[in-house]
């Protein structure tokens, strides 16, 4: 059994169930993901366009259906006894659900670990009697989580067997994009509310830089439908939104505005320079700043264990911050250089290619 509840964990799902049949070509699967492990065989209960439901009042919302979806989950489990179940970050369903198998007596693997390091270390101890095995893809989570008795291993980003170098050439001509101005990326998150909450602020910050810099613009469009980005870019007709090919932007854009999450650890691993931004509800951040423990929330700077890169949240998610933070990558070249070069630094801590086969292995072992 594979919950999966988001994109993200869909293609490291996906992968992992790859690497496993390598080992065990017969083996099956079933759970909650989406299209690419459906496309790799699984069979799922639920779809992550279902379950990808993000913030404290959303979740509260949806308590109903999750709640059925929990029910369901549990039901199928006790019925088909899965020699093991993995569980892919999704911490609010998955913690829970690790403790309902354990109850059960079976084995869980959770890959991906919920960063319950944000939320304080007492959290790490609570799941040492839910999860058999923990695979992290940070190398400072190793430590932290077997202090706290859980078994836990490194095993590198799945990132890493992901990404790829995309020639400039073949990436420029493919979307329309100019060779001579440098490029500015805009990546505004996949889900519907971080799209909605920040690209008008991007698109402002951005057409305020084309104009100082002369620079290109692109914004990365995720799995969701044109419509949802028509409305944002009327009136801004020469930025270029570009369709299956994020990471290729990433690469290859001088500077880069990335919603926090994932996206900045693959703009990082390209040695991108980049401003972080977020935006959540009004309640939904009043009630995680009284509870998370960080001073940084980008998963880039937490890395470094400095800031490195701009983070903007909440109402400083505005046009003419975006331009302050973003302007010196364009006009000073030893400021870039030098974020660059802690980028690199950064790319270091991810590990080398092979996430998916170690994770695997682990899965052998835990199933025997």
């Amino acid at each position: 059994m594979i919950i999966a509840g988001e994109a993200s964990g869909d293609l490291y799902g996906s992968r992992l169930m790859r690497a496993f049949r390598e080992l065990h070509p017969e083996a099956t699967f079933f759970g909650i993901g989406g299209d690419l492990m459906r496309e790799e065989g699984a069979e799922l209960l639920y779809h992550i366009s279902q379950t990808a439901i993000m913030g404290f009042v959303e979740v509260a919302k949806n308590y109903p259906f999750l709640k059925q979806v929990f029910g369901d989950c549990e039901q199928h489990f006790a019925e088909r006894r899965p020699d093991a179940v993995v569980l892919i970050d999704y911490p609010g369903f998955n913690l829970r659900f690790a403790r309902k198998v354990k109850e059960a007596g079976g084995r869980v693997l959770y890959y991906i670990s919920p960063q319950v390091w944000a939320w304080g270390k007492n959290r790490a101890r609570k799941m040492a009697g839910s999860v058999d095995h923990l695979a992290c893809v940070f190398p400072f989570e190793e430590e932290l989580f077997n202090d706290a008795g859980i078994p836990t291993t490194f095993v590198g980003h799945p990132l890493v067997e992901i990404l790829e170098d995309v020639p400039r050439a073949d990436f420029l001509a493919a979307h329309g994009l100019p060779d001579g101005p440098p490029l500015l990326g805009l990546f505004p998150g996949s889900r519907e509310q971080e799209i909605q909450r920040l690209l008008p602020a991007m698109l402002e910050g951005a057409a305020l830089l084309r104009e100082q810099t002369g620079c290109a613009v692109a914004v990365g469009a995720a799995r969701q439908p044109d419509a949802l980005y028509a409305p944002f870019l009327q009136g801004f007709d020469d930025v270029v939104l570009v369709r299956g090919a994020t990471h290729g932007l990433m690469q290859h854009s001088h500077a880069a505005v990335v919603a926090s999450g994932t996206a900045t650890v693959e703009t990082a691993w390209y040695g991108t320079p980049m401003v972080i931004v977020y935006r959540a509800s009004w309640l939904n951040y009043q009630i995680g700043k009284r509870l998370v423990n960080v001073t940084n929330i980008g998963m880039v700077n937490i890395l470094a264990g400095q800031r490195v890169v701009p983070e903007l949240l909440q109402e400083n998610v505005r046009p003419d911050y975006i331009y302050d933070y973003m302007a010196p990558y364009f006009t000073k070249k030893n400021r870039r250089a030098a974020t660059i070069q802690a980028l690199r630094e950064v790319r270091d801590m991810l590990g080398g290619p092979g996430a998916s086969r170690r994770t695997a292995e682990i899965l052998d072992t835990l199933v025997g």
